[in-house]
């Protein structure tokens, strides 16, 4: 195939003339005059007749150094090999027909009517004399009953393939096919392979046997698998081009009837008079998405500015026809920007990437395309992810290492620019996502060249745009791929609010690397439902979608379904070729749209009685509220403030800093009453002025109340501190113990917090009852991304156990301030509990508050009757146990009988009040302990006590009165039994021996 190298016959080279072996470049085409020999481990020699001498330095060092064709480096590129070739030139004959066939295979389908009839056999038998290349080919043919084999002559003028579609047959080779396989029958193996895992050979097998059954059969080792699957392969192709040309016929329509209605702005891509933009695609796309596509590539490198104008979104009237045709639900209704729709998100979507959807990597077949794919071109991927890159790489600086011998200085919690959840949440929440840990490996990357897909779908489940995942991790670099790819498809006005397992880490990413900044303002983001429970307190309030306005009842969980939807993929795509797979794959999502549009009708069916159902169940909670719905929303912010507002951290200096504090507020103080003397120096002078007098007497009072606040607030921390107004406050800069105290209020603060968030969390579950397996499944869900949180509270009240155990050793040691109270130790076995006396409520020794104090309550924190009650009855039972330790301790200790028979009837007495609470206070049990102080037998009696009649019952008494009264009557009556039985016994006896005798 390639000219051999030509050598001469002396073992010398000519000085002429200089061989050298390097790689074989892509693309590279046959030179006659630098030919070439092709070696087997991908090198070839190459030939240089240009070269100097043999003997030359520098062309014998480039010899040695693997020089290389022209500009192309040295690297390692694969011949393509023999089969490799074929397979291109296969490829382009096959997209060359399949237009071709269209019309034939539209007017097959309109004869049979959508071949419910049975086409005749229309071949041409005999030779065509006004082609030179007529040639006769014998077809065997393959339907679900039978074998049979036809001839035909074919030719330019009718080629095989044309002759077969219109008798109802389709090829397994564009020119020159052996065998046909009826419409009829790879129809049908189409639908079915939508619904089954795609398996050529159990099919064939099947067909083989059923008809070998029959008596037919067909010549050789492996005659149908192999040509049934390239048959079904095209035939598939010819379905999807077929479908895409009516699509564009209609879009030809629809652009000149909005021209007709003088529509204001233009659909980019509506119209065949549209250039394409000319690149590189993994995929086609539609029409109207191709110009939206250059524009991407345009948007990073502004050539001039009216290109870019012309290609952004605020062009756009209404959604693109791609969205449109993707779901008419969501972006067919009309979209007017004088006019909100919904007052809210025009559009929700939601994001999830799926590691079991990955390919095994293997030379890669011919790229055949789906006219109309889902998949965005690896091109747009890669220059996102190149613009990512960039940003961070732009912004980031490297932070400083600290020294092993230095404690490391952990910052105070705070809020980020832009963000409503605080850094020290988000940073636990990325702890519990491997998602939001983009270099983390979620999948083995070792033998696959796609690790997974990530897709963005809209609120029914429809799929928009897929991507393929080359990386182990799940970047966020393809979520802004998916995400610039629809706005870039959607008017300038219109507001997205996006679901996303992460969305808190996602959000906080474009706001600190500027990633999506011309749409933030149009981008709402919230949490998948099934997700949001894994995430803490603070951000489930920000985020989730049921606690945020915009969202209504969708839940986000599309993609789960999805992924569900292609499961049995899994195997097939998994060693299928890399284009064949992303074919398959755009095929199953068509078919899932077509699916889903069909049962629209029903979906919203279902989903209105649940709405009404959801309507009135918070009509009837917020009528019972007794609170008017500005007032319920305004405390419902109020406390989302208060409960992600930012925590307190561990610090080395933060003992210091609060000495420093009471040193700042002193030095106020001291201001504040020297400027409240000199005013009143002012005013009590004669000598002053009318003007000086009356500005003197307008600012007292307030620098007065200016003094009054100061001097209350520097006493509070200099009794958190334990110290006293007299002390010097320079001498504690430096206490360890002060540091130790104010690092334990810290880790209170923040253990305090995060039991409170999972008791919220909790709060469904111990509501749940007699729900729906959907209920029921979340609930699971929700419990078991609640329990993951487990070790982080343990892991903070082991801290501050530790603390307080350093707390008490200074003490002992005498190196904590005079009268320092170290705080209690946590018991954490019953950590999870929250009882109204546990050690986590309590302040001892840690009274230093960072924030102001004497503000009023809130309105949900100031009705305190429900926690009064709560403790009161706590009480009651405390109160209990240890009245009757100390009476039975008192009973033990006195002879004195007098005595003991007060006691006693105090017993009695306490034995009787318990009875009495326990029976009334019954709807409350589960909040008290089972140990009261008496016995089970003591408080059994006294209830028998008190519910049984206390009556004196007068009657004659015999002799045998004292003995009756004794008497069980039920164990009397099985006595009179038994004795009865025994003298029955007797009596038989008695009769049979005097029978025998």
């Amino acid at each position: 195939m390639y000219p051999r190298l030509h050598r001469t016959p002396s073992p010398v080279r000519p000085p002429s003339l200089e061989v050298h072996e390097t790689v074989i470049p892509r693309g590279r085409e046959r030179d006659d005059t630098n030919p070439q020999v092709y070696l087997s481990y991908g090198r070839a020699l190459w030939q240089d007749p240009h070269a100097s001498s043999f003997n030359s330095s520098p062309t014998r060092s480039a010899a040695r150094n693997n020089s290389y064709i022209g500009s192309m480096p040295p690297e390692v590129v694969a011949s393509p090999s023999k089969h490799a070739l074929k397979r291109q030139q296969l490829l382009k004959r096959w997209e060359s027909l399949i237009p071709t066939l269209i019309p034939g295979y539209m007017e097959l389908l309109r004869n049979t009517n959508n071949l419910r009839l049975l086409p005749a056999l229309d071949v041409i038998q005999e030779r065509c004399t006004c082609c030179q290349s007529s040639r006769e080919l014998t077809i065997e043919i393959v339907r679900f009953n039978k074998y049979e084999s036809v001839k035909l002559w074919a030719s330019d003028c009718n080629p095989a393939a044309n002759q077969l579609i219109r008798s109802g047959l389709f090829p397994c080779a564009p020119k020159r096919p052996t065998l046909a396989v009826d419409i009829h029958m790879l129809d049908f193996v189409n639908r079915l392979f939508l619904r089954v895992s795609p398996n050529h050979t159990a099919w064939c097998g099947a067909v083989e046997d059923y008809l070998q059954f029959q008596g037919y059969k067909l010549q050789g080792q492996d005659p149908l698998r192999r040509r049934f699957g390239n048959a079904l392969h095209w035939f598939n192709s010819l379905q999807a081009a077929t479908e895409q040309h009516i699509h564009s016929l209609l879009l030809h329509s629809r652009t000149l009837l909005l021209e007709g209605r003088g529509a204001p702005d233009r659909v980019p891509g509506e119209g065949d008079e549209l250039p394409r933009v000319r690149r590189r695609a993994m995929v086609e796309e539609v029409e109207d998405e191709e110009l939206l596509s250059g524009a991407y590539s345009r948007k990073r490198t502004r050539d001039d500015d009216n290109d870019d104008e012309a290609c952004t979104p605020q062009n756009l009237s209404r959604p693109s026809e791609y969205l449109r045709g993707r779901c008419p639900v969501c972006f067919g209704g009309q979209f007017d920007p004088e006019i909100d729709r919904l007052n809210w998100t025009d559009v929700i979507v939601c994001l999830d990437a799926c590691f079991t959807q990955r390919h095994n990597s293997q030379p890669r077949d011919p790229a055949r395309r789906h006219p109309d794919s889902f998949f965005l071109a690896q091109s747009e991927v890669e220059e996102v992810e190149a613009h990512v890159n960039a940003a961070r790489e732009k912004v980031t600086q490297p932070p400083k290492r600290a020294r092993k011998d230095e404690e490391v200085e952990e910052e105070d919690d705070r809020l980020e620019s832009g963000m409503l959840v605080s850094k020290g949440v988000l940073d636990l929440c990325g702890g519990s996502f491997k998602a939001a840990h983009e270099f983390l490996a979620k999948v083995i990357p070792k033998g696959s060249d796609v690790t997974g897909v990530m897709a963005l779908l809209c609120r029914h489940d429809r799929p928009l745009w897929v991507v393929n995942m080359t990386t182990p991790g799940e970047r966020q670099h393809y979520a802004i791929a998916l995400m610039e790819k629809l706005f870039k498809n959607l008017p300038s006005y219109v507001t997205v609010g996006l679901l996303y397992d992460i969305a808190c880490h996602l959000e906080r990413s474009c706001l600190k690397w500027g990633l999506l900044e011309p749409y933030m303002d149009n981008l709402v983001f919230a949490i998948s439902v099934f997700h949001v429970f894994g995430h803490q307190w603070a951000c489930q309030l920000i985020y989730h979608p049921r606690k945020c306005e915009r969202f209504g009842l969708s839940d986000g969980e599309g993609a789960e379904r999805l992924w569900h939807a292609i499961q049995h993929l899994i195997a097939y795509t998994r060693i299928a070729g890399y284009h064949l797979r992303i074919y398959t794959l755009d095929t199953q999502f068509h078919f899932i749209n077509n699916e889903n549009l069909r049962k629209m009708g029903s979906w919203i069916r279902r989903k209105e009685p649940l709405l009404e159902n959801k309507w009135t169940q918070n009509e009837k909670e917020l009528t019972e509220s007794g609170q008017s719905r500005s007032a319920l929303r305004k405390h419902w912010l109020e406390q989302v403030n208060t409960q992600t507002r930012p925590l307190p951290s561990q610090s080395k200096n933060k003992g210091k800093n609060a000495v420093l504090e009471c040193m700042r507020l002193r030095r106020a103080q001291k201001a504040l009453e020297g400027r409240m003397k000199h005013l009143q120096e002012i005013i009590g002078n004669p000598d002053s002025a009318d003007y000086e007098v009356a500005t003197a007497e307008a600012d007292l009072p307030k620098v007065m109340e200016d003094y009054e606040k100061k001097t209350q607030t520097l006493r509070k921390k200099e009794k958190a501190l334990g110290v006293g107004e007299k002390s010097q406050l320079h001498h504690l800069v430096n206490s360890v113990y002060i540091n130790k105290s104010m690092n334990a209020r810290a880790v209170m603060v923040r253990l305090r917090e995060r039991l409170r968030a999972c008791k919220f969390e909790l709060e469904r579950l111990e509501r749940s009852y007699r729900k729906q397996r959907s209920d029921q499944r979340l609930d699971e869900h929700t419990e078991n991304s609640v329990k993951r949180h487990d070790p982080g509270i343990q892991e903070l009240a082991r801290k501050y156990n530790q603390i307080v155990r350093e707390m008490k050793q200074l003490i002992i040691l005498r190196r904590a301030p005079r009268n320092a109270v170290a705080p209690h130790p946590i018991d954490t076995s019953t950590l999870f509990n929250l009882d109204v006396d546990d050690t986590i409520w309590q302040d001892i020794g840690l009274n230093y508050d960072e924030e102001e104090e004497n503000r009023v309550p809130p309105p949900w924190q100031a009705d305190e009757n429900a926690e009064r009650l709560k403790v009161e009855r706590r009480a009651m039972q405390t109160w209990m146990v240890e009245e009757w330790e100390v009476l039975d301790v008192t009973i033990n200790r006195t002879d004195d009988v007098n005595i003991r028979h007060q006691l006693q009837q105090r017993e009695r007495y306490l034995c009787r009040l318990c009875v009495i609470w326990q029976d009334v206070l019954a709807d409350w049990a589960d909040e008290w302990e089972d140990f009261w102080g008496p016995s089970v037998q003591e408080l059994q009696d006294a209830r028998q006590r008190e519910t049984c009649a206390a009556v004196d019952i007068i009657e004659d008494d015999g002799p045998d009165a004292a003995f009756e009264q004794d008497v069980d009557p039920v164990l009397v009556e099985q006595l009179e039994t038994v004795a009865l039985a025994d003298e029955y016994r007797s009596g038989m006896i008695d009769e049979t021996l005097d029978f025998l005798d």
